[in-house]
């Protein structure tokens, strides 16, 4: 997007490299081959066309993998299980992958490169990550991997509706629900769009249950679905899609939830603050240029926002780990943060937000603030802090699909946390 400010962007990148080459010996590892396996994600795709700067910096081969996420989460998991010795570094969701993988051994604790001088160029600034997003990368004292984008959840929301309707813009769950109940219906929209559809809805709940004071686990490690919070939230969740919501929410995950938006058949949604761009650009979305944003609506414990991230990490069964190091801090630098939010990648360092090539070209300083204003108190624990992640989230993500076909939400979460205690078990 916008060619000409991400070439006046990238003319500044390059000058940057002789001072970098100065602070660290690129070049230590020259006519290694680093193999790589990647996510198809919008991180991967603003930064894959730069790696042969890398190369050219340090003589390093990239041999590059990239796969679509479920088919790339299953490979990644395969080879490390199987000791990881031909993988060096590789793209990690944190929240769903870290524990797992830090409990197992297959992965390297990204702390003690970080402090190693002679590896770490000088001028790499790790202060300058959102300390929120670095605490996203950290399960069981590893630091699994270093952070490459970040998302927060939002209200988007229709700007003319609101207008029309003299809708002010919702500050708490109270206010969404009464704006999703005042919108439904008016003007061919539901009164709001979220997910609906099993496990994958279980992440853009996690705001909802934090909101009420609740949290995915006791302090016992137990599973806490009959926590009177819990509950409470789970039935504003699922109260918002029965009452106000589309006919077929069950069968609706993000690309479904986004779609309806985009097509004008929503009048709000909550879900990760990476989507504006798909639902405000013109190319995709039918409501381009009418699209409000604003901070996560608080509940009765206020306003409680996750904050979650890919990253990159090393194999524990790599052979080239102090290159494979190289080039996490090569793609990881503040030059290539830019490049990435130059493209709509929502980045991880505090600097690039207010540097004057992303302030050109800026056009909604609305969504800006609303998610970086999250950033700050955002809980990282958008999945339950557990290794089986997806058993979890597939068995809390039953209820809510039998929750939303009428089934009884106590009855229903009581099921799935005596399932969830199973596998919990399981771990120990």
């Amino acid at each position: 997007m916008r060619k000409m400010t991400v070439l006046f962007a990238l003319t500044g990148l390059l000058a940057t490299a002789p001072a970098q080459a100065q602070t660290v010996k690129w070049d230590a590892y020259k006519g290694t081959t680093l193999r790589l396996l990647l996510n198809q994600h919008p991180w991967t795709t603003a930064i894959q066309p730069s790696f042969p700067e890398f190369e050219k910096l340090t003589g390093i081969k990239l041999a590059v993998e990239t796969y679509p996420e479920a088919q790339f989460r299953q490979k990644v998991l395969v080879e490390l299980s199987t000791g990881g010795q031909n993988l060096d570094a590789f793209m990690l969701s944190p929240g769903q992958e870290g524990l797992l993988y830090a409990r197992s051994g297959w992965i390297e604790d990204m702390k003690p490169y970080i402090g190693n001088k002679s590896l770490t160029a000088g001028n790499w600034g790790f202060s300058d990550f959102y300390p929120s997003v670095v605490k996203s990368t950290e399960y069981g004292g590893i630091m699994t991997g270093i952070p490459i984008q970040t998302e927060t959840p939002l209200l988007f929301y229709r700007k003319d509706l609101f207008s029309k309707y003299k809708i002010a813009v919702p500050k708490t769950l109270t206010q969404l629900e009464a704006a999703a109940k005042t919108l439904n219906g008016k003007d061919g929209v539901v009164g709001i769009a979220l997910r609906g559809k099993g496990a994958s809805a279980t992440s853009q709940f996690s705001p909802y249950m934090f909101s009420y004071g609740s949290s995915w686990l006791n302090k016992d490690g137990q599973a806490n679905f009959t926590d009177p919070k819990f509950i409470q939230a789970m039935n504003m969740y699922t109260g918002l899609l029965r009452n106000y919501g589309p006919p077929a929410a069950v069968t609706m995950s993000w690309p479904e939830v986004t779609n309806l938006f985009a097509q004008g058949k929503a009048a709000m949604f909550t879900d990760a603050s990476l989507f504006r761009s798909i639902v405000d650009d013109p190319k995709s979305s039918t409501v381009a240029g009418k699209v409000g944003y604003a901070p996560f609506p608080a509940g009765p414990a206020g306003r409680k926002p996750y904050v979650t991230t890919w990253a990159l990490s090393i194999s524990k069964g790599s052979k080239n780990k102090q290159a494979a190091w190289l080039f996490t801090q090569w793609a990881t630098n503040r030059q290539n943060q830019l490049r990435v939010l130059l493209q709509d990648v929502p980045a991880v360092r505090r600097s690039v937000w207010n540097d004057p090539a992303f302030k050109k070209q800026e056009t909604s300083p609305e969504w800006t603030q609303a998610h970086l204003s999250q950033l700050a108190s955002a809980n990282p624990l958008w999945n339950p802090p557990v290794s089986q992640v997806g058993e979890v989230r597939d068995a809390l993500g039953q209820a809510m699909v039998s929750i939303l076909q009428g089934g009884n939400t106590t009855d229903l979460l009581k099921r799935a946390e005596q399932t969830v205690n199973t596998i919990i078990s399981k771990e120990k």
